[in-house]
């Protein structure tokens, strides 16, 4: 197979894994909102928050920098400290959340336990995606969110009255199967490093940490920009039936990520591996226009849809308003998406950080003012605010990383 081709079938793959995944985790919000409704819908998301925020943590060393530092050692060398630094991320993310009031203290146990084998999956996903199996990473994920909608369809069917419980038990199971599986294709994929290649745990841990602090800061910070809503709100007047609403809004935001997101990984890793700045700039320029197109037609599609079909699928009202307001974050969100992506594989991290950082101050501020009067509509305005200064940023960094007018960026 040519190397034109095979990148063809990769992205494919991609393509397909991302639709899988959208089709499956679609059905799981259904089943939840419909079952659940607006308050369990809320409870769960502030629940996957505090999931989030320990996966986010356990990502400066057990994350996407084993991606980089593969050009350095083998990424067998970072399974060790990686998987000590997971155990802490689970105690320390979880402890400090719920302590801030920001994550519910009333679910600390499955937070931390789930957060700890999601961060484990996610780790062992970076380390194929470091060996270039990006089949096994893609199938990976397909395989846990289908997992999580057929226990979760089961235990639904045969319970009499459904509660959030259920749902927290079927992710628990899905979590452990994928977890099970990611360890047998890490023992299957990767290869052991010959004795004169071994770094011992310390060193390992040294290295990742230096190459992981900053694209994680990026990313964790990134993170709370997208989702700090759902905590703000469920401690709003409004209480988690407000924030339900605006899951199901923000899912659809994330669901227009969709060719985004299955783009960015293959932008990261073939970024990393090239050398010659023009050839790192052609293949970013066609992804970004890619990405930019689905999420636009994506978009166009959600805002067709007037409200009284998104009460009659999700069972609440309230939804259309807020995917209005998410509108302008869809677009800024694909596009910052693949720049972001473009400048880890440069090792540009501190970029991410910094406009993310700039992202959740603005956040923050405009969520202030707007949450108390407008609910979830203005927690959306907010996002979309941020979401704008943040892709500012980014566009800013790329040109001057690359040394690239902005105009000479797009052509």
């Amino acid at each position: 197979m040519t190397s034109a081709s095979q990148t063809r079938t990769e992205d494919r793959h991609a393509l397909i894994s991302r639709i899988l995944l959208l089709v499956f985790t679609t059905s799981i919000i259904l089943l939840n909102s419909r079952t659940l409704g607006a308050s369990g819908q809320g409870e769960i998301a502030w629940i996957q928050l505090g999931i989030l925020v320990v996966t986010g943590l356990s990502g400066f060393l057990a994350g996407g920098t084993v991606v980089f530092l593969q050009k350095e050692m083998s990424v067998w060398n970072t399974l060790v400290p990686g998987h000590l630094w997971l155990a802490c991320s689970a105690l320390i993310g979880t402890g400090v959340g719920t302590t801030l009031s920001f994550l519910p203290t009333s679910h600390f146990a499955i937070i931390a336990a789930s957060g700890w084998m999601q961060g484990a999956i996610i780790f062992h996903g970076q380390v194929l995606l470091a060996e270039q199996k990006i089949k096994s990473h893609n199938a990976l994920q397909v395989l846990q969110a289908g997992a999580l909608l057929l226990i979760l369809g089961v235990l639904f069917s045969i319970t009499e009255a459904p509660d959030v419980a259920d749902f927290l038990n079927a992710l628990a199971a899905s979590l452990c199967i994928a977890l099970v599986v990611s360890v047998v294709l890490v023992m299957r994929q990767v290869p052991r490093p010959a004795a004169a290649d071994r770094v011992a745990p310390l060193p390992a841990a040294r290295r990742l940490w230096a190459f992981g602090r900053a694209a994680q800061t990026g990313a964790v910070l990134q993170m709370l920009t997208n989702r700090a809503n759902l905590s703000l709100l469920a401690q709003a007047p409004a209480g988690v039936a407000a924030s339900g609403i605006y899951s199901i809004a923000f899912y659809g935001l994330e669901a227009m990520w969709l060719i985004p997101r299955a783009l960015a990984p293959l932008v990261y890793t073939r970024t990393a591996a090239e050398t010659g700045r023009n050839e790192r700039l052609a293949h970013t320029r066609k992804q970004l226009q890619r990405a930019l197109i689905g999420t636009a037609a994506s978009l166009a599609a959600a805002l067709f849809i007037p409200e009284n079909i998104y009460s009659w699928v999700f069972g609440f009202d309230g939804i259309r308003p807020v995917v209005v307001g998410l509108a302008p974050a869809a677009i800024a969100g694909a596009f910052s998406s693949i720049v972001a992506h473009h400048l880890s594989g440069i090792g540009q991290h501190r970029w991410n950080a910094w406009t993310s950082a700039a992202g959740l101050i603005s956040l923050l501020g405009l969520a202030a003012i707007l949450i108390p009067e407008n609910g979830a509509v203005g927690a959306a305005y907010a996002a979309s605010g941020a979401a704008i200064i943040q892709a500012a940023g980014l566009l800013i960094g790329w040109s001057k990383c690359e040394s690239t007018s902005v105009r000479k960026l797009f052509s």
